[in-house]
């Protein structure tokens, strides 16, 4: 694969990409439809780390909308204490409501729920998110940067198909509460979205390897890279793998398909992860699992090469049932440290950072 440049924006890509999919008046739409918007934003300096997820599900008036929202807080930044071995700790709330008239409008797409709300507007997006049992909170303003790319739109996936586009840097400010500590949101952080909607069933026999990192370099430029490879539920089968390098807002390099091999290393164990949403954590209590304790990628082409060491420091499972029958998908959430190594056009690229990674069974 050679290398390439993209222009950095292009408003056609991005309104393709968040563009809603999931019908949201016809009351007799496939139950199977999925349709959401996922943002991760990480401080390189601090180590803080979050995901937000809005989900529609369903159908209007026999749907839902769902929100995952974790946060991981190195020790240091908090002021309860921590048990001595534990250098972070991670928050997070999960849980569904119904989907009813007036929750949803499509331009400017606008999702509106209890306590949270997503707005988009060509390149804007506001993100609001207040949960006062937790007492976990969020609310950014972002701006797409980024080269956006819709990826796929109709890919076959268990018994139906899924689409997936991606906008993997966005200038945000907000703000972050975890109980009584509140962390500014600034240009500083990196924010990373993405899109994934479709017809499939949780607990079907899929499943994906997913990550998005971003490393500085000793210079000051900064690199994104973004996995992606939809597997059957085991992984021992997957369609084409890709991940896209991005060196500052401009996409440069995709390696492909057997330019690709990628390692997850698991612990010896099993181990019982914390678990959302809550209902979920109490069903499967006593699952015992092993988790991703590191990653090894590597790439190479006739021209450039490309290795990731990661080491996770941090592991969350997400329970997904599906909405028709007694079936379940696992996210494991997982995120750490990153060291980058890309060879790009006959110079050495060297950086390190903070990852966000899903595999999902």
């Amino acid at each position: 694969m050679t290398t390439i440049t993209f222009v950095t924006m292009d408003e056609r890509t991005l309104a393709s990409v968040e563009q809603l999919r999931i019908p949201i008046t016809d009351q007799s739409a496939p139950l199977d439809w999925k349709d959401w918007y996922h943002f991760i934003l990480m401080e390189p300096k601090s180590g803080l780390r979050v995901l937000v997820n809005l989900t529609l599900s369903g159908r209007l008036n026999g749907g839902e909308l769902q929100l995952s929202f974790i946060a991981t807080v190195p020790r240091e930044l908090l002021t309860v204490e921590l048990p001595p071995e534990n250098t972070l700790a991670t928050f997070g709330i999960a849980y569904p409501q119904i989907w009813e008239t007036g929750m949803v409008s499509r331009e400017p797409l606008r999702l509106q729920g209890r306590n949270v709300s997503l707005e988009i507007d060509g390149r804007q997006s506001r993100v609001e998110v207040q949960d006062d049992g937790s007492g976990l909170a969020i609310a950014f303003e972002a701006e797409a940067e980024a080269t956006p790319l819709l990826v796929t739109e109709d890919s076959p996936f268990g018994s139906g198909f899924i689409g997936w586009g991606l906008v993997p840097g966005l200038r945000v400010a907000g703000e972050l509460s975890v109980g009584d500590v509140k962390f500014p949101i600034h240009r500083d952080w990196f924010c990373y979205h993405d899109r994934n909607f479709g017809r499939f069933r949780w607990g079907e026999d899929i499943g994906w390897e997913w990550f998005v990192a971003f490393a500085t370099c000793t210079d000051g430029r900064t690199l994104t890279l973004v996995l992606d490879r939809r597997t059957n539920r085991d992984h021992s089968e997957w369609g084409l793998s890709y991940i896209f390098v991005y060196l500052g807002e401009r996409l440069r390099k995709i390696f492909l398909g057997p330019t690709l091999a990628i390692n997850w290393e698991w612990s010896g164990t099993g181990v019982l992860p914390m678990r959302l949403p809550g209902v979920m954590a109490s069903v499967f209590a006593h699952r015992s699992v092993p988790m991703p304790e590191s990653l090894r990628v590597e790439a190479a082409d006739e021209r450039d090469s490309l290795s990731v060491a990661v080491n996770f420091d941090s592991a969350m499972e997400l329970v997904l049932p599906d909405n028709r029958g007694r079936q379940y998908s696992f996210i494991e959430e997982v995120s750490g440290n990153v060291e980058v190594k890309l060879l790009l056009d006959g110079e050495m690229l060297h950086g390190r950072g903070l990852i966000y990674a899903e595999y999902v069974v």
